[in-house]
């Protein structure tokens, strides 16, 4: 999928038309006008989000103007929910906001629909994962956690840039070092700068990428968002990584991945929201048996190794309130998921120590978050 491909100085004529189908809620014989769309967007906010501060979404006539004269083309997820309901849409390509590409297998020609709620009362890890890169793809939940968070551990955000930056790394060296032209990017989050197929196919443009998550949120702009090389292939599925035959016999990898080559299984941040260890490692497991010897699993973890006793008395108490949702992994609990694997030198380290760009780094202690790459054997 892609943003709306018109360019922003093209009318949208059918968001135009539909609202100028729709009679006045006050005005007999009237059109509804783009204040009176305005007003049942923000009631739709209202009644679509109750007990939320929603206020931040409020739209006027001047932005639906803006809207209809092609100046804003991708809104805001609440606002593109609400908006389908004020119109009585359910499909969002109806009122120009969302085209689909038909040359991507991984599409299907589905367009994004109204009805894929995106829950704004619970904070989600991939919207706090954005807030901490300085995204805008969070809701006040997912701030609240994330300040919470970074309270007891001030170096978080520094954690998450440089779990990002492992990524990277991990990622530019599969595919110049090691040939692979294959990624399966579980859990993968927002899109932000220096995704995989971004990083991937500036050195292999024909590198294939597959996305997978379960917020809603993520589907739709990942689908919006991440165009990559025509020579390559890029797509997304929704769904989640506890289930992996449910992923790895979905049409969608089938049609972006071929499992008998080599494939890059990417875990990055992700398993220490699995908090059962067994169910982590076993996750693990199926995901490297479905594919063949050559591939490689790249896994970060949170960790409290490099961290004081009384750190870890704090994070210990924190995660057993339920104000932090990591799993933290000692050393020899991380290890257990490369069984079956080559660990590649530096072994396991802190992510801010493997294969290092910069001599000037955080300690191990303000990213507290292992990292590895192994081969499959």
């Amino acid at each position: 999928m892609t943003k709306n491909s018109k360019p922003s100085s093209t009318p949208n004529i059918a968001l135009r038309r539909r609202r100028e189908s729709l009679p006045s809620p006050h005005r007999p014989r009237q059109r509804m006008s783009r204040t009176e769309l305005a007003d049942l967007v923000n009631q739709k906010l209202r009644e679509l989000n109750p007990g939320v501060n929603i206020t931040q979404f409020y739209v006027d006539l001047r932005w639906i103007g803006k809207l209809e004269r092609g100046e804003h083309t991708w809104p805001s997820e609440p606002r593109r929910v609400a908006l389908c309901r004020a119109l009585q849409v359910d499909d969002e390509a109806e009122i120009g906001l969302y085209i689909a590409r038909g040359d991507h297998p991984i599409d299907n020609g589905h367009h994004a629909r109204a009805s894929e709620q995106v829950d704004m009362t619970t904070a989600h890890p991939a919207r706090r994962y954005n807030y901490w890169l300085g995204g805008n793809d969070h809701f006040g939940p997912d701030r609240e956690s994330g300040d919470r968070i970074a309270e007891a551990f001030p170096t978080v955000r520094t954690a998450a840039l440089e779990n990002r930056a492992f990524l990277g790394r991990a990622v530019s060296y599969l595919t110049e070092r090691c040939g692979i032209r294959q990624f399966l990017d579980l859990g993968a989050g927002l899109p932000a700068p220096g995704n995989t197929h971004e990083v991937a196919q500036s050195i292999a443009p024909a590198a294939r990428v597959l996305y997978v998550d379960n917020d809603p949120m993520v589907g739709t702009h990942s689908r919006a968002l991440l165009l990559g090389d025509p020579e390559g292939h890029t797509g997304y599925i929704e769904a989640d990584v506890r289930y992996p035959q449910a992923i790895l016999t979905a049409p969608e990898v089938a049609a972006a991945l071929d499992l008998s080559q080599p494939v890059a299984i990417l875990l990055v941040a992700v398993l220490h929201f699995i908090h059962d260890d067994q169910e982590a490692v076993d996750i693990v497991r199926q995901f490297c048996a479905a594919v063949p010897s050559g591939s490689y699993l790249v896994v970060s973890n949170a960790t409290m190794d490099f961290n004081t006793p009384e750190e870890l008395a704090v994070y210990e108490a924190m995660f057993a309130a339920g104000h932090t949702d990591a799993r933290s992994r000692t050393r020899e609990q991380f290890q257990q998921f490369f069984t079956g694997c080559e660990l590649v030198d530096p072994n396991i380290v802190a992510v801010t120590e493997w294969k290092p760009e910069v001599q000037e780094r955080p300690a191990p202690s303000e990213v507290a978050i292992y990292g590895a790459v192994g081969r499959v054997l």
